[in-house]
């Protein structure tokens, strides 16, 4: 949903980050200082060619974000919470959208398509221990006007997942640990190789986003292409 509400600003980050048990007192209606458990939520601009964004939350501003930039989670108080994006120091929504956030729980909120019509995609993150000396990973298909898109490993017969249209993404799999794995990204029924991420560093017990960016039609720095990021 399109909105040009305005926001309020404040230089202050809403919460601070915190330790992955997200525990923090907040003060309820009796006053009381029984610990709340928050959720965790985190911002990643997939926009291509959009300038830096602002995000909010709850109608105050966040972080500003560059292209494919992210910086972690942000404790947030459970419930029902308006998240958004804004251009730069505007203070105008671009987008905004309502998101239900369950105290303990994690999300992953993604601005994608390009500038005209921009959407947010909020996840559900699940961020459980992977299995015992595996990681785990997950695909997302970020890049406006694709096709559905697989993912592979340089060498290796089997997909890890296939047939993802755009917004679309996976659950987290089990995945072996690796110094340099290349991944790649194929347009779901062939064989060729639309994009590689190379020399990429798999450690056990951790949980990585993989997600394809970018416009085909580009060569410049919005060019179609795969980024990776850590969750935990």
């Amino acid at each position: 949903m399109k909105k040009q509400t305005h926001f309020g600003i404040t230089s202050k980050i809403i919460f601070s980050l915190f330790a992955i048990t997200l525990l923090f007192s907040a003060c309820k209606k009796d006053w009381d200082n029984t610990p709340i458990e928050a959720a965790g939520i985190g911002f990643i601009h997939a926009s291509p060619g959009t300038a830096a964004l602002d995000f909010v939350l709850d109608n105050q501003k966040i972080k500003s974000f560059t292209y494919t930039q992210d910086f972690g989670y942000y404790a947030a108080y459970p419930g029902t919470r308006l998240v958004g994006v804004a251009k730069k120091d505007s203070l105008k929504y671009v987008t905004n959208a309502t998101a239900n956030l369950i105290s303990g729980k994690f999300y992953s909120v993604f601005v994608a398509d390009t500038l005209k019509s921009t959407k947010l995609l909020v996840i559900e993150d699940d961020l459980k221990a992977p299995a015992t000396d595996k990681a785990n990973i997950r695909f997302i298909n970020l890049s406006p006007g694709s096709p559905a898109l697989d993912l592979s490993i340089q060498g290796k017969d089997a997909a890890l997942f296939t047939g993802k249209a755009f917004k679309e993404f996976t659950t987290f799999s089990s995945i072996d640990p690796s110094e340099s794995y290349t991944f790649e990204v194929k347009q779901t029924g062939t064989t060729t190789v639309k994009a590689t991420l190379p020399s990429i560093k798999i450690e056990k017990g951790k949980i990585y986003t993989i997600w394809a960016k970018g416009l085909s039609s580009r060569t410049d720095s919005t060019q179609f292409g795969l980024s990776i990021m850590t969750n935990k």
